[in-house]
Order: C-alpha cells, then structure tokens, then sequence
C-alpha cells in the first residue's frame, strides 16, 4: 500500500498539509455560505509588542497581518505540500526549508490578498468636509447673505450631488453660476461663493 511506501517525514508531512488544506476548504465553503469566519481566525494572534516605538505588532510586517490563522494554514499547507513533494528528490532538511521557505510567502502573499480585499470595502457615506475648496454650478439660486438656501451641484467623493447651499456675498448667485465651496454652514449645508 502506497503509506507504507512512505518514509515517517513523508507520512508527516502528508498528514500536516492534507489537514491544513482541509481546514482551509472548510473556511473557504463557510465564507462562501455567508458565516462570519473572522470569529474563527481571531482577527490576529494576540499582539506581542516588542517596543514602544513600533506601533506594528510583531505579528505583522509594515500593518500587513500575516500571523493569523489563515496565515498560518496556508503556511502549513503550502510549505507542508512542497516539502512532501520534495523530500523524495533532496535532502531532508533541505526540502523542509524550502517548504518553510515557500509557505512564508504563501502566507505573504495571502495576507496581501487579504488586505487588497478589505481596501475595497466603503461606508458609502459623504463626508461634506471633503468639497471644502472644489468648485460647483448653482442649480437653484442661492440667495445672497444668508437669507435662504439654494442648491449645488459638486462632485464629491466620485459622485456627483445636489448639495444644499448658503452665501455670504451681497448678492443672489444664479443658476449655471460656477462656485467653490468655501466652507461648511451645518454638516448638510455648504457656504459657496463665486469664483
């Protein structure tokens, strides 16, 4: 039978990366279906803070989290899968340090991926303070020096939106007059002057 023909490393080896990779298929159908698999990576292993000065933890490189659970996974089951496949054709040692080798940057390279997918979640939310300086066009007349309130079209966190807005010149600002936003009456009303 093919596992008596194995060595003891090789058996090791075999039992380490086929588990890692099962558990990792697990995750990956529990994510898949929706379940929160953050709970079961722990977010990070506890951070061990090496100084004061650093703020990263000594469980990441430069705020990347590579020492989770799923990091660790993937180095196991990578370094585990290379070094079973190469102990038959190298050393030893040899083949369980290239395995390390590769399963550290499999690990990395998750880790990336992992941080790359975050990036890409948004509150979706405006944030006013961001048209303080850009420039806009009257849709509604903006009655001068405070009296009434109009409304402006700005382009505001790549979107582009009809803005209630105030002035504080002496006189009414008309439609399809360019603006800049000049500051921030309320968190909902932006102060506009022409330019």
């Amino acid at each position: 039978m093919w596992w008596e023909s194995m060595t003891l490393l090789q058996q090791i080896l075999f039992v380490l990366a086929s588990s890692a990779t099962a558990i990792m298929i697990i995750f990956l159908i529990m994510m898949l279906l929706g379940f929160e698999t953050d709970e079961f990576d722990g977010g990070d292993v506890p951070d061990l803070t090496g100084d004061s000065i650093n703020d990263d933890p000594l469980t990441g490189i430069a705020g990347l989290k590579v020492l989770t659970l799923r990091g660790i996974l993937v180095l196991v089951s990578i370094g585990g899968w290379t070094a079973y496949l190469l102990v038959e054709t190298l050393l030893p040692w040899l083949a369980i340090l290239i395995g390390v080798i590769v399963g550290v940057v499999a690990a990395y390279l998750q880790a990336l991926a992992f941080r790359a997918t975050l990036r890409l979640e948004s509150e979706g939310n405006l944030d006013y303070k961001n048209a303080i300086g850009l420039h806009g066009t009257v849709y509604m007349r903006v009655p001068k020096s405070k009296t009434g309130k109009g409304k402006v079209t700005v382009n505001i966190q790549d979107r582009l939106i009809e803005i209630d807005a105030i002035t504080e010149e002496e006189s009414d600002i008309l439609p399809k007059t360019s603006v800049i936003v000049s500051g921030l009456e309320d968190p909902t009303t932006i102060i506009v002057k022409t330019k």
